[in-house]
This record gives C-alpha cells, sequence and structure tokens, in this order.
C-alpha cells in the first residue's frame, strides 16, 4: 500500500528501509530468473519442443511464488 504524502516518513524507518531493500533483491531475482527460464527455453527449444509445457509450468510457478514473497511483504 502507497501511503500519502502526508505519511511519509523522512528519514525512513528501518522497518521500510528492511522492505524496500527485499522488494528490490525479489524484482532483481525475478529478472534473473526470467532471463534463465529464458535460456532454458531457448535451448530446450532448440532441442525438442516438447519441454515447452514444462518450461511454462515452471514460469507460472515463480510468477505465483513471487506474488506471494510480494504480499507477505506488504502485510
Amino acid at each position: 500500500m502507497i501511503s500519502p504524502a502526508s505519511e511519509i516518513q523522512y528519514p525512513p524507518s528501518e522497518t521500510t528501509c528492511t522492505k524496500a531493500k527485499m522488494i528490490a533483491r525479489m524484482e532483481a531475482l525475478s529478472g534473473s530468473s526470467n532471463a534463465l527460464l529464458a535460456v532454458i527455453s531457448k535451448r530446450l527449444g532448440a532441442e525438442a519442443h516438447e519441454y515447452h509445457e514444462e518450461v511454462e509450468a515452471l514460469t507460472v510457478e515463480q510468477e505465483q511464488l513471487i506474488a506471494n514473497m510480494k504480499k507477505l511483504i506488504r502485510e
């Protein structure tokens, strides 16, 4: 949840900084995981198209895990 300007703390609390760092790490992890899955998908696709469904399932599962992590941070 985004706080209105009247509620923004300056300097930010340690908790706010920790949450921001966790979100940044999750975004970096998501980006690197997406890049890794793209490489795996490309290599598997070059070898056989039968693995496409497995790669898609892993991608969906990864997105659900990241969404759950974000939800936990915001609570």
